[in-house]
């Protein structure tokens, strides 16, 4: 698999995005990752994995915002060094 191809799978997509944009509600991951089930499975990983950090806002409806963590921000940078060299 190409380099330039793994940086297109939906959580690499995220950690991107977030540590691009900073804290971003669910809503915002959807139109990035356009499945559902994909984007919920993804999230859940990398929330897991200790790289993004889920906050619920007790709200109607209620809201999700995601966040890097540390260590999601420090893998988001060394993703954008890979992708500016692809260039």
């Amino acid at each position: 698999m190409k380099i330039s191809k793994l940086l297109e799978s939906p959580s690499i997509k995220i950690l991107i995005y977030l540590h691009e944009k900073g804290q971003t509600r669910h809503s915002e991951l959807e139109k990035l990752i356009h499945s559902r089930g994909t984007l919920a499975t993804n999230l859940n990983d990398l929330v897991e994995e200790g790289l993004v950090a889920r906050k619920v806002v007790p709200s109607k409806p209620i809201q999700s915002n995601y966040s890097l963590t540390e260590k999601g921000r420090s893998v988001g940078q060394m993703l954008l060094e890979i992708k500016a060299a692809l260039r």
